[in-house]
C-alpha cells in the first residue's frame, strides 16, 4: 500500500469519525434534555397551583356576593317569604360537622331566636333548626342549604381573622358567619366561637395551597367584598 493510500483511509476514517456521535455525548443530551423537561413540569405545576388557588378566591369572593345578591334582590325562600337573610357560613374547626375544605352557601330560615349559624336540618313546622354548623351536610329538603361548596387539589382553608370596632385582630376563628339582610347590602359578620355570637367590623378567610402559598378574601362590615393577595 503506497503513502497516498494510507492518507486516504486515515482521512476516510476520520471523516466517519465526524459524522456520528459518541456515547457520551448521547448521554450529555440527554441529560440535558432531562433537566430541561423537568424545570418546564415543575413551573407548569407550580403555575396550576396557583391558577387554582387564584381560582378558587374568587369564587369565595363570589360567593359571598351571591349572598349579598339574594338577599338585597329579595330571593324567595322555601317557605315563599321574602324576609329571611342570605350568607356563607364557614366551620374550620375539628369538631363534629367542621372542614377546613367545605363552606355553605346558605338561607337563615331559622332566625326569630336570633340563631345566626347554618342548620342543615330544619323543622319546616316548629321553624326550629338542628345540626348547626355542619358543612359537610348539604340536604336537598327541610335545610337552609343552598350550596356547599368543596375545595380540591390540595387547597383549603388555612385561616379566619375578624376585626372588633376596637381595631382589635382575632385569627384564632373557627367558625363564622356572613350574613346579608334587605334592604342595604351591608354584611353582618358573626364571630360564632363566642357565646353569644359576636357581630365584627370585617373578617379576612386565608386560602392555602399545598405549596404554601395564600390568598385572601376580605368582607368588611359596609358589604365591600375583594381579593388579597
Amino acid at each position: 500500500m503506497n503513502f497516498f493510500s494510507k492518507n486516504k483511509i486515515i482521512a476516510s476514517a476520520l471523516k466517519n469519525k465526524k459524522g456520528g456521535f459518541t456515547l457520551i455525548e448521547l448521554l450529555v443530551v440527554l441529560v440535558i434534555f432531562v433537566v430541561l423537561t423537568g424545570v418546564v413540569l415543575v413551573n407548569q405545576n407550580s403555575f396550576n397551583n396557583s391558577e387554582l388557588l387564584n381560582n378558587f378566591t374568587y369564587d369565595v369572593a363570589l360567593t359571598l356576593k351571591q349572598a349579598q345578591t339574594y338577599a338585597v334582590n329579595v330571593q324567595e325562600n322555601v317557605f315563599g317569604s321574602f324576609s329571611s337573610s342570605y350568607g356563607v357560613f364557614f366551620n374550620i374547626g375539628s369538631s363534629a360537622g367542621g372542614s377546613n375544605t367545605n363552606f355553605i352557601l346558605f338561607n337563615n330560615l331559622v332566625s326569630s331566636d336570633g340563631n345566626v349559624t347554618y342548620d342543615a336540618t330544619v323543622d319546616m313546622i316548629n321553624n326550629k333548626g338542628s345540626d348547626q354548623g355542619d358543612v359537610t351536610n348539604c340536604p336537598t329538603t327541610n335545610s337552609e342549604c343552598v350550596q356547599k361548596y368543596a375545595m380540591t387539589n390540595g387547597l383549603y382553608i388555612s385561616n379566619i381573622c375578624v376585626t372588633n370596632s376596637n381595631n382589635l385582630i382575632n385569627c384564632d376563628v373557627k367558625q363564622l358567619s356572613i350574613l346579608f339582610t334587605r334592604p342595604n347590602p351591608s354584611a353582618y359578620i358573626y364571630d360564632l366561637d363566642n357565646s353569644p355570637p359576636t357581630l365584627e367590623n370585617s373578617a379576612t378567610i386565608t386560602l392555602s395551597s399545598a405549596k404554601g402559598a395564600t390568598s385572601s378574601v376580605v368582607i368588611t362590615g359596609t358589604g365591600q367584598i375583594y381579593v388579597q393577595k
